[in-house]
């Protein structure tokens, strides 16, 4: 593997590279395709490095619709559970990407060596649990207008980028995708962005 590739991964930022190199070694990229799922082919749990790509994780509703939890961009991180798709939770690619499994046991052994990976983990893990707590919290509002601006505001701390004053989402999302993060229908997303375009939002 091109160990380069994997150390500009925020994970590993500041670490020490020659230290992590030999407990690295046998960590293989791996390209998934868009629409592909994610899984461990053993009992053993991963972490799961976003080395480029999207990565998207959902939960099935018991009436068989799609909840979308999060779109992780290159630069980001999932972590696979051993059997977790039997509870109902998915990780798919969004689009091609190129990942590493990062087995527990092995993860374990390099916070050890290197107590800097464990310190970008943490800001990883606080950042990722920041931005589920705004997804959350736009999912317990009841009026579908509010959630849909406070999960769009959200989106654009996360993906935004400023462009000519405004902020653009990238990727763009469709209202699917945004109906599939609410638990609401897509008609519903569609009507309920009018009237916030409506109201100069």
């Amino acid at each position: 593997m091109e160990a380069v590739e994997l150390f500009e991964h925020p994970l590993f930022h500041g670490a020490d590279q020659e230290a992590l190199r030999r407990l690295l070694a046998t960590l293989r990229p791996q390209l998934v395709r868009r629409g592909g799922r994610l899984s461990t082919l053993d009992a053993e749990s991963v972490l799961v490095l976003v080395l480029r790509g999207r990565l998207r994780t959902y939960q099935l509703t018991p009436d068989g619709r799609e909840l979308l939890l999060e779109l992780i961009e290159a630069g980001g991180f999932d972590d696979i559970l051993a059997a977790r798709a039997q509870e109902g939770h998915f990780t798919d690619a969004e689009q091609d990407s190129t990942v590493v499994l990062v087995p527990l046991s092995l993860l374990e052994k390099v916070l050890l060596s290197e107590p800097r990976v464990a310190l970008n983990l943490l800001r990883l893990m606080h950042e990722r649990l920041h931005s589920r707590e705004d997804h959350l919290e736009a999912m317990a509002l009841h009026d579908p207008s509010r959630r849909l601006a406070r999960q769009l505001l959200a989106l654009g701390q996360t993906l935004g980028e400023e462009v000519d004053g405004w902020v653009v989402l990238n990727p763009r999302l469709t209202h699917q995708m945004l109906a599939d993060m609410l638990g609401i229908r897509r008609e519903t997303v569609t009507l309920h962005l009018h009237q916030l375009t409506a109201m100069g939002a």
